[in-house]
């Protein structure tokens, strides 16, 4: 069993310092007090890494609440109501994804962009007059946190920038900032039902602004856009 003593840069508000034992025969490592240490390895994070900050995570997963037993506690600490056991899966849904597991026909790697019968379904469900869509049309990603690092990756470089709403969802500036792109705020108005405050919206951008994020229906105000003020913006 040999043991090493690694050391990373990182900020005051976590440790700098993590002992582990290694065992060099693969068969097993344990975090602990290292005895015999040798050199140290100094490691870098990377300036993403750095950058990368999640206020959601950060919060919710450190919440040690204990709520009244004696009352009925409907939360509203973070948006998965199936953990709740709300909104639950469709049985049709389960039995198609145990069918497509037993078949055998799945278990290798996918096309980057999804399966193309996946994609013509998609595509035929969100098909309309207004916006006609085709399978080359559809990306399938994991979840929406993806399709989101997707989209900014491709859209904005470093030192550009984008406009993202306030109040809005944390997780477009924890990737942009990331990424090195500048985010700015544009207002959503109470007062109109959280239309956004096209003023101050245009008064943001510049020769560097990459693009602008429309979260509609909002999140979390749950608010949806009427056709009229979708054509100003």
């Amino acid at each position: 069993m040999d043991s090493y003593v690694i050391q990373t840069n990182v900020n005051d508000s976590l440790p700098s310092v993590l002992d582990v034992r290694v065992n060099i025969g693969g068969r097993s490592s344990v975090q602990g007090r290292a005895k015999g240490r040798k050199a140290r390895w100094n490691v870098r994070p990377s300036d993403m890494s750095n950058k990368t900050f999640n206020p959601i995570r950060a919060i919710v997963d450190n919440m040690k609440v204990k709520p009244n037993p004696n009352k009925t506690v409907i939360s509203l600490s973070i948006g998965d109501p199936t953990v709740f056991g709300n909104l639950p899966t469709d049985p049709e849904v389960t039995q198609a994804m145990k069918d497509a597991l037993d078949s055998g026909k799945y278990n290798g790697y996918a096309p980057s962009i999804g399966y193309l019968s996946s994609r013509e379904e998609v595509a035929s469900y969100y098909h309309c007059p207004e916006a006609p869509l085709e399978a080359k049309d559809v990306i399938l990603t994991s979840g929406c946190s993806q399709a989101i690092e997707l989209c900014l990756a491709v859209l904005a470089n470093p030192g550009q920038n984008i406009l993202i709403p306030r109040p809005g969802f944390s997780l477009y500036r924890t990737l942009a900032e990331s990424m090195g792109i500048e985010v700015k705020l544009y207002n959503l108005l109470p007062e109109k039902s959280w239309e956004i405050d096209l003023k101050q919206l245009e008064s943001l951008i510049d020769e560097k602004t990459a693009c602008l994020v429309v979260n509609n229906p909002s999140n979390p105000c749950g608010s949806v856009f009427s056709k009229r003020h979708l054509q100003k913006i």
